[in-house]
């Protein structure tokens, strides 16, 4: 659909051109004839459609003409939600219905199944000059290259993330197992200087007899290294750690009865 005239071009886009313009020739701000208006529209790679109150689209540039498909609209009214959603009515989270709620801009990022592809959308109000809403302005970019990039990008930060985590894992199971063999080896260790200090202690305590002992002939008894004469029991005590159980052999049983006068057996 074309616009040929300042007036035209007034009631598509509202308060974002004045009436009271200048024209070309006159001084002033520059505002672009129709021709120019279209051909600059058409230009723009991004889908452009301007919406009245009801969702109808009143004007569209060539390529959301060629994306969406639209008729005439000249002729035939094109419901925005129809050839933009595939829908009956404004899908939820419409941008275009928030604008005209709220007399706001509004933008939303999402995949649309109708048109294959991710978009973004952008409303932005169209006012009269008395500040009342005369519907939107719809710029709808095709963003599915930069989702696809984003996804990708999401795949190997995952992977990544996923890669990291288990190597965290496996290197705390290795820490575990040095802090548990270190913690057995301490354990070892002290055992190790418990048995020593054992060791120590009963070699301390042992006592033992070497080389020659001087001994009486006659009695039996052992001369120490003070000049002393001990029975033997008495110095292999101090000498070791034995200790003595005083009997009778049976020789000297026999003996002994012949000296008592006992009778023998």
């Amino acid at each position: 659909m074309k616009v040929r005239t300042k007036e035209r071009l007034r009631d598509f886009f509202g308060g974002f051109v004045s009436p009271d313009a200048p024209a070309k020739n006159e001084p002033g701000p520059y505002v672009p004839a129709g021709q120019e208006w279209d051909d600059l529209f058409n230009t723009i790679t991004d889908m452009i459609t301007v919406h009245d109150k009801d969702f109808n689209i009143i004007y569209a540039n060539k390529s959301a003409d060629t994306m969406l498909g639209l008729p005439p609209l000249n002729v035939s009214k094109a419901k925005c939600f129809e050839y933009y959603h595939g829908g009956e009515c404004p899908p939820e989270g419409c941008p275009g219905r928030t604008c005209l709620r709220t007399g706001k801009s509004a933008s939303v990022e999402m995949f649309e199944p109708h048109l294959k592809m991710y978009i973004e959308i952008q409303a932005i109000p169209r006012f009269d000059r008395h500040g009342g809403i005369l519907g939107v302005i719809h710029i709808v970019r095709d963003i599915t290259k930069r989702k696809l990039i984003e996804e990708e990008l999401d795949i190997h930060r995952n992977h990544l993330e996923w890669l990291v985590r288990e190597r965290t894992t496996e290197i705390s199971a290795v820490n575990e197992r040095l802090q548990r063999e270190i913690a057995e080896r301490k354990r070892a260790e002290m055992e190790k200087e418990w048995l020593i200090r054992e060791l120590e202690d009963a070699f301390s305590n042992l006592k033992t007899l070497s080389g020659l002992l001087p001994i009486c002939a006659w009695c039996k008894k052992i001369r120490d290294d003070g000049g002393y004469w001990k029975q033997v029991e008495a110095y292999i005590a101090e000498h070791s750690n034995a200790e003595f159980t005083h009997g009778i052999c049976p020789d000297c049983a026999e003996k002994l009865k012949e000296d008592l006068h006992l009778p023998k057996g």
